[in-house]
């Protein structure tokens, strides 16, 4: 088995818009409503079923993972409750028929302020990885069926037709660390 160690990068808008959004307060741009005293901005939240509001907890069980996923009809997002920062690992098909290397996985640190938004097809870790936390509370927005597809294949039923899965253990004979965090 190899080991591949990813680096952690900061999120920055133009590094991570392969792979979504960094949600954060809007600073320049104009309010898409602003009506007495709320101002509301859109985000492209696009669903394919029923949007779904969960609340997810991920413990610290270390940084090593093997197993990706990316969903075809639903973008998702991700918004920490609390404060606490995370790395998010993302990535993109590098050879041109939506499959993936370790080499195209890339990890961010997400400051705790901010949320994610993933584009459909962006491969992404099962565990968001808390930093300088036992825990990280995340409030997550996906669709009713791409999670109810889930659910039944973790519980034994078929395999899901909007997520698909790869195992890096498995195809690649690699497991992926999440490093240490770059240097601003």
């Amino acid at each position: 088995m190899k080991t591949l160690a990813l680096r952690i990068e900061r999120a920055e808008d133009a590094e991570f818009a392969p792979y979504g959004q960094i949600i954060r307060r809007p600073q320049d741009t104009a309010a898409n409503l602003a009506s007495g005293a709320v101002e509301s901005w859109r985000l492209p939240f696009e669903s394919g079923t029923a949007p779904l509001v969960m609340f997810n907890r991920y413990h610290d069980k270390g940084r090593s993972f093997s197993v990706m996923e990316k969903h075809l009809k639903v973008t998702q997002c991700f918004f920490p409750l609390g404060g606490t920062s995370f790395i998010m690992v993302v990535g993109l098909g590098g050879n041109g028929d939506g499959g993936i290397t370790p080499q195209d996985v890339r990890a961010f640190h997400i400051d705790g302020n901010h949320g994610v938004l993933l584009w459909r097809n962006v491969w992404h870790s099962l565990a968001r990885f808390p930093v300088d936390a036992d825990y990280i509370d995340l409030a997550f927005l996906t669709d009713e069926e791409t999670q109810r597809e889930i659910e039944g294949h973790l519980a034994g039923g078929p395999k899901p037709t909007h997520t698909a899965f790869i195992d890096f253990a498995q195809t690649h004979q690699t497991e992926i660390i999440v490093g240490e965090a770059a240097k601003a």
